[in-house]
């Protein structure tokens, strides 16, 4: 869904009133989306609290990257792109190589089923960054959707480390497997999407 200038503009000024770095981690990392400092944010129609996940994960993923984006602005760049699903209060669909180009990343879609062969031969570089999306909720469509960043960091605690994987998080998580970071309780979900994150000067 795409909002009118007007919209976009009014949304970007009562944005740029929050802090975000109150909900940030030592390297500024996002983590829990409904945490006071974030959760109030607007997303387009909706609020970051509510369905905002794909902007802390770009955000997360640029940073990660060493391209810093502020939230607002990407929030911004989501609704002018036409990003939202139902004004946002779907959340966002995750296919974001057109907005990471902008800010300057590429995107590169890899099957799960790769990324997890590639992780357990050690075939990864340290440091790599991946957006993932995810379906956990079968029977809620308006809320089954998740998306964050990760980063593969062989180490004590796991290999992989992910920011924002639930709403109340403080700080990231770290999982050994693919697998594991779908657990959400007795649920497990599937992955719908992950791409790789890549500076574009080296991908």
């Amino acid at each position: 869904m795409f909002f009118t200038g007007k919209q976009v503009r009014r949304h970007y000024e009562e944005n740029r009133r929050f802090d975000p770095s109150q909900a940030a981690d030592r390297r500024g990392m996002l983590n829990g989306q409904g945490r006071k400092a974030l959760a109030d944010m607007r997303f387009g129609f909706s609020r970051v609290g509510k369905a905002g996940c794909e902007s802390i994960a770009v955000y997360n993923a640029l940073l990660l990257l060493g391209r810093p984006r502020p939230l607002a602005d990407v929030i911004r760049d989501m609704e002018k792109g036409g990003y939202m699903r139902l004004g946002g209060h779907f959340g966002a669909v995750p296919y974001f190589a057109p907005l990471l180009r902008r800010c300057g990343a590429e995107a590169k879609m890899i099957r799960p089923s790769a990324l997890q062969r590639q992780a357990e031969l050690r075939a990864l570089t340290p440091g790599a960054v991946f957006l993932m999306a995810i379906w956990n909720r079968r029977f809620m469509p308006q809320k089954g959707l998740h998306t964050f960043a990760a980063v593969y960091d062989p180490g004590i605690g796991g290999d992989w480390e992910v920011f924002n994987r639930f709403n109340t998080d403080e700080q990231s998580r770290r999982y050994d497997t693919l697998r594991d970071i779908l657990c959400n309780g007795k649920t497990r979900g599937a992955f719908l999407v992950i791409y790789r994150i890549y500076p574009v000067d080296e991908g």
